[in-house]
Formats: C-alpha cells, sequence, structure tokens
C-alpha cells in the first residue's frame, strides 16, 4: 500500500482517500471545514469576524489507511466599523459563500445584544447560522439557531485550545497581535463567595471584537458540530 494517499476534497467537505478500486485499500473519510465567528459592534464600535480552518484528513503509513491528527488554524481576521448593518449581513453572506469556505463552512455570531437583530436578517434571508449569547454558570444549551453558553465555558474552551497545541495561527494572519491583545484583555477573578468569573477590560483598539470573534468560532468548532467521525483501518492484509 503506498504511504501516498491520492485525496479528493469534496464540495461539501468531506475529503476522501482514492482506492482506484483496489479492495486492499479501505475508503476512508475526512474533513475540510470552516467557522467563521463575528463579532457585531456598536455604530461606532469595530465588528470582526475571525476564521478557524479545521480539518482531519485520511493519511496511510504504508500498512493501514486512518484519519491523521485533527487540525485548527485561525486563517482569517478582518474588523471594520461606519457601516449599516445590512451591509455587515451582506458581507458576512458574501465571505459565507466565498472559496474557499462555501458549501463547507459554520456561520456562528455573538447574539448578545445588538447581534439578535443581525441574527434575524440572516434568518430572514434563511442563511443557516448560530446566535451564541453569552451567559452565567458554566454550561451552554441549544434552542434552534439561540445557544445560551457560558461565558466562562467559551473562554476557558479557547484556553485549552491553545494550551493543547490545537489551535494555531497561520503563519501569515493579518491582525494576530490585535487578537492576542484582545485575548489578553480577558481575566478571571474570584467572588466573595468563592466562583471563578471571567471579566474583561477595554483596551486601546476598542472592546475585545476579534477576541470574541475567534471565541465563538473556537466555541462552536468544539460543541456545535458533531464530533464522531469513523476511523477505518486496514487489518489481515499482506
Amino acid at each position: 500500500m503506498p504511504s501516498t494517499l491520492n485525496l479528493s476534497f469534496l464540495p461539501d467537505g468531506r475529503v476522501v482517500n482514492e482506492t482506484n478500486q483496489d479492495p486492499a485499500i479501505p475508503k476512508v473519510t475526512g474533513f475540510v471545514r470552516y467557522f467563521i465567528g463575528a463579532d457585531l459592534g456598536q455604530a461606532n464600535d469595530f465588528s470582526s469576524v475571525v476564521v478557524i480552518k479545521d480539518q482531519q484528513l485520511p493519511v496511510s503509513d504504508g500498512a493501514c489507511v486512518t484519519l491523521g491528527p485533527r487540525e485548527r488554524t485561525i486563517v482569517y481576521a478582518d474588523k471594520f466599523r461606519g457601516v449599516s448593518y445590512v451591509d455587515v449581513v451582506d458581507h458576512l453572506i458574501k465571505l459565507r459563500n466565498a472559496p474557499p469556505f462555501g458549501g463547507k463552512s459554520e456561520l456562528v455570531i455573538d447574539g448578545t445584544s445588538l447581534g439578535r437583530v443581525v441574527s434575524d436578517m440572516l434568518w430572514d434571508q434563511s442563511i443557516p447560522h448560530s446566535a451564541v449569547q453569552m451567559t452565567g454558570g458554566a454550561d451552554w444549551t441549544r434552542k434552534g439557531r439561540y445557544v445560551n453558553a457560558s461565558k466562562t465555558l467559551m473562554i476557558e474552551n479557547l484556553a485549552v485550545l491553545f494550551a493543547a497545541d490545537e489551535l494555531k495561527f497561520a503563519h501569515d494572519l493579518p491582525l494576530r497581535s490585535e487578537i492576542e491583545e484582545d485575548l489578553a484583555t480577558f481575566t478571571t477573578q474570584t467572588t466573595a463567595a468563592g466562583n471563578q468569573i471571567i471579566t474583561q477590560a477595554r483596551n486601546a483598539s476598542g472592546h475585545g471584537d476579534l477576541g470574541i470573534g475567534l471565541i465563538v468560532a473556537a466555541f462552536a468548532s468544539q460543541y456545535l458540530m458533531p464530533q464522531g467521525i469513523q476511523v477505518s483501518k486496514l487489518v489481515g492484509m499482506f
């Protein structure tokens, strides 16, 4: 069996290895998908978009075909202000459908406050998306397009992904330094009752909009998609 596979990248994000009808080579299905996280700002604040590429591809060691390691990479970041919500919605729709995101992307917005307005506008245009409303506590629930998620849970999820080296920045990502600056504004405090809470300070460039875009995208990549992946292994062949 060759150690290098011929992979087919399908329009819906599935990735399969070509077997050339060889019964000794099992077909294994991986994926490439994108999570588009958006934070919507007030009129004088920035709105931001951060995209995570999430992939797990079939690999071969010459003896068997399995799924390789899951890789998540921050591949896109942008921020803008002074535009109407109609223009913001139009931008999100175009981004969601643009190559390479089209057909294999999940749009997730911060649905808190003004995010509900944008969510309604997306809904009126039949654009699938999730609107994440940050809450207290330590859990999350989903009802339709709305997700109520603990802010502490979401930020801790991002911290764990970075610490475990399961999420990385693309080496040439614009605005990386601003994302890191935004993330540094989140701090952990202990209440009088002994509970851990996360607070956020406003930085020089805004209210952490890029950081929030990344937080909701990372949360979606971990919690809002099916986690079951079939792994096939070639055995008993020689």
